[in-house]
């Protein structure tokens, strides 16, 4: 066992931050929590965490624009995130997903959902920095070590669901692959119900790729492929 991984918990719900702390500590991990957006930012410079479990209603700016920063920053984009939500609605899933998020938990969560997701994230971002592979299509280049997105010289900021959507894409060229696959390869664990998810991701991954948009290809009533 490596070095402990660090998670940050930003919620204002002070006793469930003592709840999560403790449930984290007991499994091994290195928890700290914070009840604020701008405690939030202090502590991501400071405590330098592996991975960030934050609730959508929070004091200053929010969660989702909390979310947001975080994935502009070069330095903090790469930090995985679980966003808490009150209400089950697939509206927050979609605003959370769309601002970066990489899961979602609805409160009140069980001790075990809280584990599983934290470990599954965690073993994702891990394993993806295992494969120190590159893959390629004419000048668009994805760096797996790096986490890199690049067109020729320019990097292309990709949230890590978008990222993981096109290397999984990249690594099947030429293959189909239906919606609700991609939706279970991609946030694993208890995926958001809707493949519409997806739909929104594709569309985010299209836009930032311009012209290598177009390599991603819709399948009618199944899913995308990737022809590279």
């Amino acid at each position: 066992m490596g070095m402990k991984k660090k998670i940050l918990v930003v919620d204002d719900d002070v006793q469930l931050c003592q709840l999560c702390c403790d449930i984290l500590e007991e499994h091994g991990f290195q928890p700290l929590s914070v009840n604020s957006t701008d405690d939030g930012f202090k502590k991501i410079d400071t405590f330098q965490p592996d991975l960030i479990v934050l609730d959508v209603w929070l004091p200053t700016i929010g969660g989702f624009e909390f979310c947001r920063q975080v994935r502009l920053d070069e330095g903090t984009r790469h930090i995985p995130i679980i966003m808490l939500t009150v209400q089950d609605k697939e509206m927050d899933k979609v605003t959370g997903l769309e601002m970066g998020a990489d899961d979602y938990m609805t409160k009140p969560f069980g001790q075990r959902e809280l584990l599983a997701r934290i470990k599954a994230l965690i073993r994702r971002f891990d394993r993806s920095n295992e494969d120190n592979k590159l893959l390629k299509s004419g000048v668009l280049l994805v760096d797996l070590d790096k986490h890199l997105v690049r067109i020729k010289d320019r990097v292309i900021p990709m949230t890590p669901k978008e990222f993981d959507l096109l290397t999984l894409l990249m690594q099947n060229n030429k293959k189909a692959l239906n919606r609700q696959n991609l939706l279970t390869s991609i946030w694993g664990y208890d995926a958001p119900g809707s493949s519409g998810t997806i739909d929104v991701h594709i569309r985010h991954l299209r836009r930032k790729l311009g012209t290598h948009g177009t390599k991603i290809k819709t399948i009618l009533n199944f899913g995308y492929r990737f022809d590279g």
